[in-house]
């Protein structure tokens, strides 16, 4: 799928890319055996140090900085022939428990490879997409390109853990290391049927705690008492029938099914029957609902004693996830004017356990790094789009910290993140480590 367009430096990066397949693909294996879940081990660290080690031999300049007793930051910088733009790779090497073994049918940590795949837990979330921009700064340093900028590569622990360890922590103190004009985030973006996406943003999670409060009685004369719990019911029936607050999303829903249907082949009118009446679409169905509006999950539910006592306190914890645009404090303040509209505004509580604005890369369609992007994938990779990210990535702390163009692009199907027999294709690793290398190189320029 290479393209007949590219230049001589061009083509040499492809050529060590393929070269250097074995040496990519040793270097994800190598971290996927580190476990590195546990704050009370140095799996953090030591995986920080391993991509430090395959650095090493480039003479790459690499800096760890530590942040906890069990986690390294690792900033790697290669700096070209003249002081230009800075462009940021960033990704994480902390993962999630295994959880159940018997789900597996490999060892978690056992970084098998099988039938073109690295199987084990944190390989496609995203150690395959670290080893990915580690590769793409070796090859870049050794074939020694006139880069006229540079790249920087900050491998961060923490980020499963909303990031106050990893790309926080390197904003808050170590900033000048790590600044650059644009950023692109390794996290999965493959997605199975659909192919390559390129993430120009993502919504921000807001949870927060609702509680209603009630007045004890024997549940023999329950009009003795106030009970919470059916209060909770009718603020929770009128909740999920009432419109959400929102704002217009990034990616308009009409060209996420354009989008998509060029994918399938077919026009946007014929995805949207497809929509309407194959029950097999539904998964894609609640994406682009996702994608587009605000939306809401009910997570918990707790009240009450025993089933002879009125409960005088309910509460839920809500998880809602608003677009680009939209403030959690939209949320709170639509929590309390429903629960005045429905008379309980003296015996409900809105508290706010995390928050978290959604962001996105202005203009991304005329964005120099987005396009640029977009363009070496679509060359190396086949099709890709715009989409914006179902999940939360270190993404929106770059572009909150003074990064607005950041983006999210890495090989592997994100559908594979955190469950059982995870693994990434080898290919995509390679793809993606062609896609950072080509990138850069348009992106910096070359001094010829």
């Amino acid at each position: 799928m290479h393209p007949m367009s590219l230049t001589d430096w061009e083509q040499s990066v492809i050529e060590r890319v393929d070269a250097w397949k074995d040496k990519l693909v040793t270097l994800c294996r190598g971290l996927v055996r580190i476990p590195s879940f546990d704050r009370e081990t140095r799996g953090e660290a030591e995986s920080a140090y391993l991509v430090g080690k395959h650095l090493e031999p480039f003479k790459i300049s690499t800096e760890f900085f530590k942040s906890h007793s069990s986690i390294e930051n690792l900033v790697a910088t290669l700096k070209g022939a003249k002081d230009g733009r800075r462009l940021l790779f960033n990704g994480h090497i902390d993962v999630v428990p295994p959880g159940r073994l018997d789900d597996w049918s490999v060892e978690p940590f056992g970084g098998d490879v099988k039938d073109g795949r690295v199987y084990g837990r944190g390989s496609v979330d995203m150690k395959g997409g670290v080893a990915a921009m580690a590769m793409a700064l070796c090859v870049l340093k050794d074939l020694d390109l006139p880069l006229k900028g540079t790249v920087i590569l900050n491998v961060v622990g923490d980020e499963e853990r909303q990031g106050d360890l990893g790309t926080t922590w390197c904003i808050d103190n170590i900033w000048e290391k790590i600044r650059a004009d644009v950023a692109i985030v390794g996290e999965p973006t493959g997605t199975g049927a659909l192919g390559r996406t390129l993430c120009i943003g993502e919504k921000g999670p807001v949870w927060v705690k609702v509680s209603t409060k009630g007045r004890k009685a024997h549940g023999s004369v329950p009009l003795m008492g106030e009970n919470a719990i059916t209060k909770m019911i009718r603020f929770l029936t009128a909740l999920l029938e009432r419109e959400l607050p929102t704002v217009p999303p990034p990616l308009e829903r009409g060209v996420l099914v354009k989008q998509i249907a060029g994918v399938m082949g077919i026009d946007s009118a014929a995805l949207e029957l497809l929509l309407a009446k194959n029950d097999s679409l539904k998964p894609l169905q609640a994406v682009l609902e996702a994608l587009t509006k605000t939306t809401l999950n009910v997570g918990t539910i707790s009240g009450g004693v025993v089933a002879n006592v009125v409960p005088d306190h309910c509460e839920v914890e809500l998880d809602f996830r608003i677009l680009p645009g939209q403030s959690p404090q939209t949320i709170t303040a639509f929590l309390n004017e429903l629960a005045s509209d429905l008379g309980l505004a003296n015996d409900f509580e809105v508290k706010v356990l995390s928050a978290f604005e959604g962001t996105s890369v202005p203009d991304f369609e005329n964005d120099l790094l987005a396009t640029t992007l977009q363009t070496t994938s679509r060359e190396l990779a086949g099709r890709t789009i715009f989409f914006m990210a179902t999940f939360a990535t270190d993404g929106r702390l770059l572009r909150k910290a003074g990064i607005p163009s950041t983006v999210v692009y890495g090989p592997g199907n994100g559908a594979l993140a955190h469950k059982a027999d995870e693994y990434i294709s080898i290919e995509e690793m390679v793809t993606a480590t062609k896609v950072y290398a080509l990138t850069a190189i348009r992106y910096l320029g070359l001094d010829e």
